[in-house]
């Protein structure tokens, strides 16, 4: 009788696991071809977070790997490199080149239409594939805005 009790038990177990479907795998990066030395800046809540910044010299990539396994909630997204924030609470990364121009962007919100920022790290447009490369160019740098020689 134990045994047909514990077969049954087995089949239950069985039958009742469900497909949760294949992993998949998120691989974004950062490259920096603009000719100059970048240092990409996290803004947490609107504070400034110099200590989690990222510096990428000329022709330097930063790449983050992300496996997700179902169930749960699946994406990944640019803002998601710096994984020394508080996930949700970025609100701002600020680019500098050389120390001598930068450039401001603001999280996809309600109220700031990023959409139409073509440029914009938070645009959907950079995070809305497994495999995403940011690529900073020149012209990213020639329309930054100048510093005066002293942006930190």
């Amino acid at each position: 009788m134990k045994k047909i009790y514990y077969i049954i038990i087995a089949l239950f177990i069985v039958i009742g696991c469900t497909d949760q479907g294949d992993k998949i795998t998120y691989d974004y990066s950062i490259l920096n071809t603009s000719g100059k030395k970048v240092v990409l800046i996290p803004y947490i809540g609107g504070v400034k977070e110099v200590q989690n910044a990222i510096t990428l010299q000329q022709n330097e990539k930063f790449n983050k790997k992300y496996i997700y396994y179902p169930p749960g909630a699946k994406g990944y997204n640019m803002s998601n490199l710096f994984s020394k924030t508080t996930i949700g609470s970025l609100t701002h990364v600020e680019i500098i080149f050389d120390g001598i121009k930068k450039v401001i962007y603001q999280e996809c919100t309600a109220t700031n239409q990023c959409f139409n920022q073509a440029r914009n790290i938070f645009n959907p447009v950079f995070s809305d594939e497994q495999t995403e490369v940011y690529n900073i160019t020149p012209e990213d740098f020639q329309n930054a805005q100048d510093c005066g020689g002293n942006c930190n």
